[in-house]
Order: structure tokens, then C-alpha cells, then sequence
């Protein structure tokens, strides 16, 4: 810090030290007689004031441009360096034509004339940077962070203390009517935590973890249980009562049967008897009888017409394979319905006027 504030330091110092020469080189150039004027000459007020403006203005628009935060921006740099530039170049042409008149009024070389205010306007020109590098909008340099000291610093260990855990040896023909010990309890502490504190004094020591053979042991000794006990934990076999067959659903004999029209082949029906195996159905009474009155009343109903097996098979909601056995069956009847009726002049014969 010390050499940041050194350093602005002198760029002030440098900056105030060529606008005084500047500034006096101005105020004397204005003091200078011009040829041909009067004994009793003097300069004018304005004249010794106007000398004195231009390294003044110059010292505070490098102010403005050293101090002020600057925001980001094409604009804003434009602006910026816009301004200072026509005043740094006005200041300094004037202060380079009032300090080289001077010195040539002071009878110096030409070299001295020409080259003597340059050393004026380079020392502002490197304290206005040196301001403007210092300057507070200017982002100082980051100090170096202290490294922690690791070895100093300790780490206090955390005991730990193992979750216990029960085992319950079962064996296959006997109950054990103990718990066996954890061994998680008492197993011994793993190398990462030596550094743990001690026991305290009055605390009882661990005891020692029962091995394989203690536990075998235990389980030989343990006699195996006898009366109601042993009669609870016997198996108890279960027999399921055989599900009877659920009966098809019966029909009224006395209700009478409904006039039905003929139909068309049920073709999902053959579809699906082609795809079953070929198998004999045994067909009970109740599908007889049923097959018998629906055959009846179809052939009634349509002049005679007997009905096939696809047609009684949708009426039955049986398979095709069960409507022609029980065709078949009907066929051994002395009047079986499958016969067809004659007719007589399109009217069935039986037919009575």
C-alpha cells in the first residue's frame, strides 16, 4: 500500500511542478515587451490571466479523467477521450509558444528554443498517466491470500459407535429360546480410530466375542421342545375341499318356448370348433330335452324346415361337434324333429283347416 500512495505521490508532485513552470513560463512570456511599444508599457490584466487558464484547465480535465468511474462503452470513450484531447493539445501548444518565446527572448540557442518546452509537456504528459493508472476507478492489485497453516491446524476425532445387531440362529429341527450375542457390539475397534479418548475408569470392559464353537455348543445344549409346545410348532397339514362343478342353467319346461326365425350360420362358432380338437361330448338329459323342443318349434315355425346343427348350436350356445350329437340323438326317435314335414301346395300337410 504503501508504494501505491508513493507512487500517486509523485505523479501529483510531477503534475503540480509543470503546471507552476507552465504557468510562470506564461505569466513571464506576458510580461515580455513587443518592439516598438512605449517606455511606460505594461501588459493587460486579461492577457496575464489568459496565460495563466490554459495549464489550469489542463490540470483539471486530467482530474475529471482520473477520478471519475467511467462506465463501459463506445459512447462513453468517445466522450472521454474527445474531451481531454482538444484541451490537452490547446494547453499545451499555447504553453509550448509562451515558454519558447521566453527563452528565445532570453537569448538561448535555437536548439534550446525548439527543444526546452518539450521536457515541460512530457513530464504533464507522464504525470497525467501516472494519475490516471492510480486513479480509485482503476482496479488495485489483489493482495495475496495468507495460506492456512494445515499442520498447525488438528482434527478432533468423532467416536463412533457401532450399530448393534442381533443374529438369531435358527436351526432347523429345534427352537432356540436365546438371542445370540452381536458381534458387532464387541468386535475390536478399526485402525482408523485409535486416536478415539479412552475408556473412563469406572466403565466395565467389553466381554469377549462368543465364537462359532460357543455358539454350536449353545445350540446342542438347548433340548428340544416337548407337549403343547411342540404340538404348536408342529406342521399342520391343510386338506382344500374339491369344487364341485357348477350346473348349467336350467330352462322352464312348462314356460313356452318363443317363436324363433331362422338364422344364418354362425361362423365365429365353426371358427372355433376348427380350432378345438376333435373330441366326443357327452351330453346330458337337460340338453337333450332342450335340443328336442327348440328343434320342434323351429320347424313348426319355418313349414317344416328342419334345423342344422350350426342353427341349434347358436339357439343352445353349445358347440357345432355337441349340436349334432344331439341331432344325431334326436334322429333315433320315432318322431324325431329333424325330419322335414311334406307339404302340400307350400303349406305343411299335418296342418289342419
Amino acid at each position: 500500500m504503501s508504494v501505491y500512495m508513493s507512487g500517486r505521490a509523485w505523479a501529483y508532485v510531477g503534475a503540480v511542478l509543470g503546471g507552476a513552470v507552465s504557468i510562470a513560463a506564461n505569466v513571464a512570456h506576458s510580461f515580455v515587451t513587443p518592439q516598438g511599444a512605449p517606455a511606460d508599457w505594461s501588459p493587460d490584466s486579461g492577457a496575464v490571466v489568459g496565460a495563466v487558464v490554459w495549464p489550469v484547465f489542463l490540470f483539471v480535465a486530467v482530474e475529471i479523467l482520473a477520478r471519475v468511474s467511467w462506465p463501459n462503452g463506445v459512447s462513453w470513450r468517445i466522450v472521454r477521450w474527445g474531451g481531454l484531447l482538444p484541451v490537452a493539445l490547446v494547453a499545451a501548444l499555447v504553453s509550448y509558444r509562451h515558454l519558447s518565446g521566453l527563452l528565445a527572448h532570453y537569448g538561448e540557442e535555437p536548439l534550446v528554443v525548439v527543444l526546452g518546452p518539450l521536457a515541460v509537456d512530457g513530464l504533464m504528459i507522464m504525470a497525467t498517466a501516472a494519475l490516471m493508472a492510480t486513479s480509485r476507478s482503476a482496479t488495485p492489485a489483489l493482495m495475496p491470500i495468507p495460506q492456512q497453516n494445515h499442520a498447525a491446524s488438528t482434527t478432533i476425532p468423532v467416536p463412533t459407535t457401532p450399530i448393534p445387531t442381533t443374529v438369531n440362529p435358527v436351526a432347523p429341527s429345534t427352537v432356540d429360546t436365546q438371542a445370540a450375542p452381536s458381534f458387532m457390539d464387541d468386535a475390536p475397534a478399526r485402525s482408523a480410530m485409535d486416536d478415539r479418548p479412552e475408556r473412563p475408569a469406572n466403565e466395565p470392559a467389553p466381554a469377549a466375542a462368543p465364537t462359532p464353537a460357543d455358539l454350536a455348543a449353545r445350540r446342542r445344549k438347548t433340548p428340544a421342545p416337548t407337549g403343547p409346545v411342540a404340538a404348536s410348532l408342529a406342521p399342520v397339514e391343510t386338506s382344500r375341499p374339491a369344487r364341485r362343478p357348477s350346473p348349467r342353467p336350467r330352462r322352464d319346461d312348462d314356460a313356452p318356448p318363443r317363436p324363433s326365425a331362422p338364422s344364418t350360420a354362425d361362423s365365429s362358432v365353426n371358427a372355433l370348433d376348427r380350432a378345438r380338437p376333435a373330441a366326443p361330448a357327452v351330453l346330458s338329459p337337460e340338453v337333450l330335452a332342450m335340443a328336442s323342443r327348440v328343434a320342434k318349434q323351429y320347424r313348426a315355425d319355418n313349414d317344416g324346415t328342419p334345423i342344422n346343427a350350426n342353427q341349434l348350436a347358436v339357439r343352445l350356445k353349445v358347440t357345432s361337434e355337441e349340436a349334432a350329437q344331439a341331432l344325431a340323438v334326436l334322429d333315433l326317435g320315432p318322431d324325431s324333429p329333424n325330419t322335414p314335414i311334406p307339404s302340400v301346395n307350400g303349406r305343411s300337410a299335418r296342418v289342419t283347416r
